[in-house]
């Protein structure tokens, strides 16, 4: 079995404002760093369909995710965003390790089927555009910064609604934890960019 990656402690609550912070549309001066990183999960060979497409899934969903924040790590004028990408680069390219490894696990394959007809029996493949994309690419300053958000806001909702998912039709125990864990790190991910729009 191969070894599992590790998962970065705040297992998707990367830099993540409180929501009673949020709520007020203000952020801190200065975002807390990502804490260490546990030790190394491993997935249990029980599992269902339902667990490989997600976990397929959110690969891709991932590699979205990190070619839109590895430009604003370097492109955004806000340090805070620029701290919030790198934060997520570093979880979400372990996050990646770990779900190639649980599929490895399984002898599934680690890539999704882009047709989108295998798709439509759970709600299609949640993806941010190469248009979206190619768009944040010619944006600069305080319009980047704007465009990232946005698109990066409705790029996690989209991580949220598959995991809710994976949450009530998944049968592998860490899958469904790590589901979770999903879902409650890009909701706070969430109320802290739209702090920072309202900001």
């Amino acid at each position: 079995m191969r070894r599992g990656t590790r998962i970065g402690a705040a297992l998707l609550l990367a830099v993540v404002v409180p929501l009673s912070t949020a709520a007020c549309g203000t952020a801190p001066d200065k975002p807390a760093p990502p804490a260490p990183a546990p030790v190394a999960v491993q997935a249990g060979n029980t599992h269902n369909d339902a667990d490989v497409m997600y976990l397929q899934m959110m690969v891709a969903h991932h590699g979205q995710g990190l070619q839109l924040v590895r430009l604003a790590k370097t492109r955004a004028q806000r340090e805070e965003i620029k701290t919030l990408a790198a934060a997520v680069e570093a979880t979400q390219g372990d996050e990646v390790t770990m779900m190639k490894s649980w599929l490895d696990t399984w002898s599934k394959p680690t890539t999704v089927d882009h047709d989108p007809g295998s798709h439509a029996a759970h709600g299609g493949l949640p993806a941010t555009g190469a248009e979206q994309i190619a768009a944040l690419e010619k944006a600069a300053g305080a319009d980047f910064d704007r465009q990232f958000l946005n698109l990066f806001v409705g790029h996690q909702h989209n991580a949220v609604e598959m995991s809710q998912r994976e949450a009530k039709e998944g049968a592998n125990p860490e899958t469904k934890e790590f589901a979770r864990r999903v879902q409650e790190s890009r909701t706070d991910q969430i109320a802290q960019m739209l702090a920072f729009l309202n900001g």
